[in-house]
């Protein structure tokens, strides 16, 4: 009879655990720069994507309501703001809507506004413009120096997204 020799200690020996961590390691080492990048470029298409969506929320909300409505961006602190006109007159102002909206809007910090205006402003009858019958674009810049720019156009106040190619 053939005789079978039988491993007692079953199990990974010390040498076998440090090689097994040495390769996790070196891998997870050279992939952190790419999922860096990735992450960043996420974070840049989720604020695109988020001054968007808001950009056609008050043009819609300026229809049904039937009152101005503006998007206020301030570029040194990176944050934007919706707000509607109140009262008649004299006593005009613009004020924030009571609701989720009119909350004060921040960009990551990540990222880089630039605009050639600070507000865009929305009508009753559709068409969007910055106080002085222009259309508004915005520019955003992240860490990658990837950028993407919305463009409103006036008459019916749709966004247009250009992303730059590298």
């Amino acid at each position: 009879m053939a005789e079978t020799t039988v491993r007692k200690n079953k199990g990974f020996t010390l040498l076998e655990l440090l090689i097994v961590s040495v390769i996790i390691l070196a891998l997870l080492s050279l992939s952190m720069p790419l999922f860096r990048g990735t992450f960043n470029d996420l974070e840049l298409k989720e604020a695109v994507s988020n001054i968007s969506k808001l950009i056609t929320f008050a043009q819609e909300k300026a229809i049904i309501d039937r009152r101005i409505y503006k998007i206020s961006f301030d570029y040194t602190a990176g944050r934007y703001q919706l707000l509607r006109i109140e009262g008649e007159g004299q006593n005009i102002e613009f004020m924030s809507p009571k609701d989720r909206f009119g909350r004060v809007f921040y960009i990551s910090r990540g990222i880089e506004v630039e605009g050639d205006s600070s507000q865009i402003l929305f009508y009753p009858d559709g068409h969007c413009d910055n106080g002085d019958s222009k259309n508004v674009t915005l520019t955003l810049k992240n860490r990658n120096n990837k950028i993407i720019r919305l463009a409103t156009t006036g008459i019916l106040g749709n966004v247009n997204i250009y992303e730059d190619e590298r």
